[in-house]
């Protein structure tokens, strides 16, 4: 073999092996967050007086790939972009037709789901566990 071959080939697998760092891990069609949680969301604060946030309520959270689709008192199979740092944190804003936001940052830790989460007026605190 030529000392020309033998480096271009040494250039190729370096190329090929840097594309594999960026590209990271092939994604799977499943993550290891997806499932079904529930638990309950505690109220941290209240924009106003007049707010009606309850103190407690129940939710269930779906993560099914990119999703996190949740259910409380206010909002119904409400859906959100889902996409976690490897630590399980993760962050989303997500604002619906009517101009309604949800602001929620969280983490998952093995079954466990702790997040604050803003729907104004209110400010709810998440835990979840894992069904």
């Amino acid at each position: 073999m030529s000392r020309w071959h033998t480096e271009r080939c040494s250039v190729i697998l370096g190329i090929c092996a840097l594309i594999c760092l960026v590209a990271g891990p092939p994604l799977s069609a499943e993550n290891a967050f997806d499932g079904d949680y529930i638990g309950t969301r505690t109220l941290v604060k209240s924009g106003s007086e007049n707010a009606n946030c309850p103190a407690t309520d129940d939710v269930t959270v779906t993560i099914k790939g990119e999703t996190l689709t949740f259910t409380n008192s206010a909002l119904k199979k409400y859906t959100m972009a889902f996409d976690p740092n490897k630590d399980g944190s993760f962050q989303d804003v997500s604002i619906d037709v009517d101009g309604g936001t949800v602001d929620i940052h969280g983490r998952v830790v093995g079954d466990v789901i702790d997040a604050d989460v803003n729907n104004p007026p209110c400010k709810h605190h998440w835990h979840l566990k894992k069904k």
